[in-house]
Order: C-alpha cells, then sequence, then structure tokens
C-alpha cells in the first residue's frame, strides 16, 4: 500500500481537476482504506442530480412530451409518439440507497436535482411518473418523490442553481456531492467547491460508489490537517454545533491555483 503521503497527493489531484483521467471503483475503493462504514460525518449533506442523460435517457429535447405510463399501472413511461424514457441504474441505485439503507437515512442526506433542461414542465411530468425504487413499506417511490430540492429550469451556469441549493438546503458547497454528464457543468459547479463526478455515458454504479469513496476519503483526510492545524466549529443542520467533519479545512491545494483544497 502506497504511503499516506503519495495517496493524499493522488486525491488531491483527483479533486483539483474533476475532468482528469478518472480512476477505477477499485482504485477509489482502495483509497478509502478503512473507513468506518457507520461514521455518517463522512457522508455528503447533499448528492444533487443532473437529470437528462445523467438520471435519464433520451434527454428532454429529444423527446414528444405528455408523458404516460403505457401500459396503464405499468412502471414503464413514454412520450406521446410511444419513446420510452429510463432511468440509469447508476443514478436508480444511488437514490435507492440514500432513501433506505441506515446509514444514509440516519445522515439525513438531502436529493437534489439541478438541471438547465428547456423543457421544465416535460421534466416535470417525467419525475411524477418514473419510479425509481419502493420504500421500507414496499410502496413505490417516484423521482419527484425522492427528491428535497429541484432547480429545474433553463440558466445560463449550474452556479446560480447551487447558489439557490446552499440557501434552500443549509448545506455548504463544500459538503455537496454533484454528478452531471456536462465536462462545462463539471467545471463550473467544480469553482464553488463542490465535490463534483463527470458521467459522460449516463450515470452508472461505478461513478456513484467511485463519487462516494472520494468523498468518504477526502473527509478522512480533512480530518488529519484539522488536526495538525487546529479543528473550527461548524454550524449542523439541526443548529447546533459541532466540529468541521467533512469539506472546506480552509487550505489551499499546491497545485498554485489558490483553489480550494477541497475544490475539485
Amino acid at each position: 500500500r502506497a504511503p499516506r503521503a503519495a495517496r493524499s497527493s493522488r486525491m488531491r489531484a483527483s479533486f483539483d481537476d474533476p475532468l482528469a483521467a478518472r480512476g477505477t471503483l477499485e482504485e477509489a475503493s482502495t483509497a478509502r482504506g478503512s473507513i468506518d462504514e457507520d461514521d455518517d460525518d463522512l457522508l455528503p449533506g447533499l448528492v444533487a442530480f443532473d437529470l437528462d442523460d445523467t438520471v435519464w435517457y433520451p434527454e428532454m429535447y429529444m423527446m414528444a412530451g405528455r408523458f404516460v405510463r403505457d401500459p396503464p399501472g405499468s412502471t414503464r413511461v413514454v412520450d406521446r409518439l410511444g419513446t420510452e424514457l429510463t432511468i440509469h441504474p447508476g443514478a436508480r441505485i444511488a437514490i435507492e440507497e440514500m432513501l433506505n439503507r441506515p446509514r444514509w437515512r440516519r445522515a439525513n442526506v438531502q436529493i437534489a436535482y439541478a438541471s438547465r433542461t428547456d423543457e421544465p414542465e416535460w421534466a416535470s411530468e417525467a419525475m411524477r411518473l418514473l419510479r425509481v425504487c419502493a420504500d421500507d413499506r414496499g410502496l413505490d417511490v417516484t423521482l419527484e418523490d425522492a427528491v428535497d430540492h429541484m432547480e429545474v429550469y433553463p440558466v445560463r451556469s449550474k452556479t446560480e442553481q447551487f447558489h439557490r441549493l446552499k440557501a434552500k438546503s443549509g448545506v455548504p458547497f463544500e459538503r455537496m456531492l454533484f454528478f452531471d454528464n456536462e465536462a462545462r457543468n463539471v467545471r463550473e459547479v467544480a469553482t464553488l467547491g463542490v465535490c463534483c463526478v463527470y458521467t459522460p455515458d449516463g450515470m452508472t454504479v461505478d461513478n456513484w460508489r467511485e463519487g462516494v469513496a472520494r468523498f468518504e476519503q477526502h473527509a478522512v483526510e480533512s480530518r488529519g490537517d484539522r488536526s495538525e492545524n487546529g479543528t473550527r466549529p461548524s454550524l449542523r443542520r439541526d443548529g447546533s454545533l459541532g466540529s468541521l467533519s467533512a469539506g472546506n479545512s480552509g487550505l489551499k491545494s499546491n497545485s498554485g491555483k489558490g483553489r480550494i483544497f477541497f475544490s475539485p
């Protein structure tokens, strides 16, 4: 196993540029080391997803709207021309785990959609109909049921949507994890300090696992940095004060670009 300094250097590089050559799931899992799976503070406070070709496919501009379930009573969703809209496997697994796995439920992680689609009404129709999983009682959960916050409308830059998400959720950028299939969106949102994962082929299960693994590993290394530089208090989402468990340590990266340490 590589020395901690070497592992830390690789991790920092991966957060400096989310579009750099992405590691495999095995590499991300190895980097996590012996992370305590019961340490809920290592999870992000909010996980956000783009919609078009990140959560679902085809994209809205490729569809004809007026979505229905066909046949009635099924979970198959089609537009008025009969084109089927489906959820990418990685998005389905991610949302199901956040809703149903005890660790994620204890952490009360918020779910958000951030999309610049030109067809927000069609997207709303689709979210109401697309079944993503069942809850712990066996009841169907749609994409609309699963979400805490939605920013779905045409906008020049997704950074505007993330400023709104921060205000609505109370979660700082450094505690957010974001998945998007467009390089432009990933680069722009990364400048805020959000941990971004590039999903050029739609969201896969490996994208989900690697994103969580890298977020957790960085949170662990941030704790090490704070133990050397002092711990500062942070405001928890319930309004109480606690030690900062993940996110912006106030340190700069070694890249010479003056970015926040946690910035992708």
